[in-house]
């Protein structure tokens, strides 16, 4: 048995955007007349323990206020894909895994609760430092009824690809992507970025975490998420 795919649970798993996406959240609430600020503390707690529902709209529920929750939600989407656009470096060791799993033939997805307008701009951004390797799959908001760490996602990608679970490894930065990723039967290696270790949240993975990503760091996270399985 080999290692069939890798699976990039979310953007920030492949470039560290925390800080864009809460400038596209502040932008947008100005956008809308909304006089909110969100500090870097406030986007950590109210997006880290984000589920189904909007992060906009629990935060209005705290404030007792009415929002259209939707608009602000599809001006924030515009505006994070016209930074992104501009570009974002990739995290440390994503380009030579990425490279690496195309020379070896390996599957490359990605899951990802993120709108597809951002997602997209993120991808386009990074394509040459990727070395213009594509992902075979993108999962992402629009393609699913239930958001993770719900494992629908990651389902949908591994029948996609048409790889079994127990060849797979979800490399994650949230503990919703883990949670989703073992939940449909992936073994994991956390990658947290900034979002996850200043929330003192980490990532732990079930096959343990990395600060930078390799080649060798995915196969050995793989061979004891297999040993544990079998456990």
């Amino acid at each position: 048995m080999t290692l069939e795919a890798i699976l990039f649970g979310g953007i920030g798993a492949i470039s560290e955007c925390a800080d864009l996406d809460r400038a596209a959240w502040n932008s947008a609430f100005r956008a809308h007349g909304l006089d909110w600020e969100w500090s870097w503390d406030t986007y950590q707690r109210l997006v880290s323990t984000r589920g189904e529902r909007s992060p906009v709209a629990r935060y209005a529920v705290q404030l007792g206020c009415a929002v259209n929750v939707e608009a602000v939600e599809r001006s924030q989407s515009r505006l994070f894909a016209a930074m992104l656009a501009e570009g974002l470096p990739l995290r440390p060791g994503v380009a030579g895994v990425v490279k690496a799993a195309a020379g070896r033939g390996l599957k490359l997805g990605l899951v990802s609760r993120s709108d597809t307008e951002p997602v997209r701009a993120l991808l386009k951004a990074t394509a040459r430092a990727r070395g213009g390797v594509g992902f075979d799959v993108a999962i992402l908001r629009d393609d699913l009824m239930h958001l993770p760490p719900h494992p629908e996602a990651y389902n949908l990608a591994l029948a996609q690809v048409g790889v079994l679970p127990s060849v797979a490894l979800a490399v994650v930065d949230s503990a919703a992507a883990m949670q989703a990723a073992a939940a449909a039967g992936i073994g994991t290696l956390g990658f947290p970025g900034a979002l996850a270790r200043t929330g003192g949240l980490g990532v732990p993975g079930r096959a343990g975490e990395v600060a930078v990503l390799s080649i060798s760091e995915v196969d050995a996270a793989w061979r004891r998420s297999l040993r544990q399985a079998a456990e």
